[in-house]
């Protein structure tokens, strides 16, 4: 029997094209499939032809639009700076595609690339609107978009969903209050500090990570006990500017943004009351953050994806490590670290893009982090900067959540989520 040929194109040559590019070759084994890297783009065709010796990718393109009408990807990863995602978002799902994995954020508001200004209300409420174009282009041409926030398919994420399942037995599952961390030195992608690439700093770029798995698991514990997801209701937060208004020496071990925030935090109160808190920084001197923390009415499950003691390693001296990264952004392997392993299974990339093969493979499959995860990500991050620019106080987000009306496949199937727990 023919191998089915899955062609999958990357936009990007950073970080998160990187790891997409590797990630596929990791994913768990499918029969008669054959993934081909089958196209690659850049701002700069040299970063895209570069890229494409290194990851063994069949051709670099000078521009989205040329990549989509030569290959006809089934999978077009959306892997490039923000301010592209929307536009390139619209221009894959006009274009055909299957599967659209969009990186977070979904989109950035569009005024900052029209040279406006505007305040945060504004920005909320236009980004929106932004937001919701792309999600229309792609639901009429039939595309599935998968957002893609690697938080949501963290091992420990699967096996709280499993729980929610077997706790309903019990006449339980209900989770209560949640708390997440992801934070580094601050990110040296050349986009991240200014507004008009990356559209925000801290609260919009990395609080968004544990913001999705609380999302997520309250939209689940929603469809298992009523059949209809529990969604937000408001949002307070702030959003600051700390190593900048330090001394210069502060910011040796950092790096010192000037435009954008380096500190976020979230508070966001659902439908039903419970409360989710989602922190952001770039602070952490000591590499990537990547915890998430939940309490349910019969369990605290405390998810400790990075760093992790699993593994501990003392080195007296760093030169024998050479390169070797042990854990992701981890300044210097000198002295105790704690190694992570296959980082790209734990921070839940493989998981991800695992989810974008089987949408696919299977017609009748959707993404379980698909529109309505964006559609409340955006609609709580950009509501964080307007409570911040409104000293903290509480933003309604409830009607905002349901102006936009979103359709089983645009949601989580729990019961397709996958297994990670062994039964006795």
């Amino acid at each position: 029997m023919k191998n089915r040929l899955l062609k999958v194109t990357i936009n990007g040559t950073g970080f998160a094209a990187d790891y997409s590019a590797q990630t596929y070759g990791m994913i768990p084994h499918k029969n008669g499939v054959e993934i081909e890297l089958a196209g690659v783009t850049s701002g700069r065709i040299a970063n895209a032809e570069t890229f494409a010796e290194k990851h063994g990718v069949s051709q670099a393109f000078e521009s989205h639009s040329d990549m989509l009408q030569s290959v006809r990807p089934d999978i077009d990863n959306i892997a490039c700076a923000n301010f592209a995602h929307g536009p390139y978002a619209i221009e894959a799902a006009r274009s055909g595609v299957p599967v659209i994995v969009l990186e977070k954020p979904p989109v950035i508001w569009p005024g900052y690339r029209e040279g406006r200004e505007a305040d945060a209300e504004t920005r909320k409420n236009e980004s929106m609107d932004y937001l919701s174009d792309v999600l229309d282009a792609v639901r009429e041409n039939g595309s599935k978009l998968l957002y893609a926030e690697d938080f949501i398919y963290f091992d420990g994420v699967k096996a709280l969903v499993e729980l929610l399942i077997e706790s309903r037995k019990a006449n339980k599952g209900k989770v209560l209050y949640q708390f997440g961390v992801c934070a580094h030195q601050g990110s040296h992608a050349p986009a991240y500090d200014t507004p008009a690439l990356s559209g925000g700093g801290a609260l919009f770029n990395k609080s968004c990570h544990p913001l999705g798995p609380c999302l997520f698991l309250k939209q689940v514990e929603g469809i298992l006990r009523d059949g209809k997801p529990i969604r937000p209701a408001k949002v307070s937060a702030v959003a600051l500017q700390v190593l900048k208004h330090q001394p210069e020496s502060s910011g040796e071990h950092f790096r010192v943004m000037q435009n954008v925030d380096d500190f976020g935090r979230l508070t966001v109160v659902f439908e039903d009351q419970t409360i989710a808190e989602a922190l952001g920084h770039d602070l952490s001197i000591t590499g990537i953050r990547n915890e998430l923390s939940v309490i349910t009415d019969f369990a605290k499950y405390d998810i400790r994806v990075n760093p992790n003691n699993e593994n501990e390693l003392f080195l007296p001296a760093a030169e024998p490590a050479g390169n070797l990264l042990f854990r992701e952004k981890l300044p210097t392997p000198l002295g105790t670290s704690f190694p992570r392993p296959n980082q790209f299974h734990s921070h839940g990339y493989v998981n991800e893009m695992n989810d974008a093969v089987d949408c696919a493979l299977n017609p009748d499959r959707y993404p379980q982090s698909g529109p309505m995860m964006a559609w409340d990500t955006m609609a709580i991050l950009m509501a964080g900067y307007e409570s911040s620019e409104k000293h903290g106080q509480f933003v309604d987000v409830s009607e905002l959540v349901s102006r936009r009306e979103f359709t089983a496949n645009e949601m989580p199937d729990p019961n397709q989520f996958g297994r990670v727990l062994q039964r006795t």
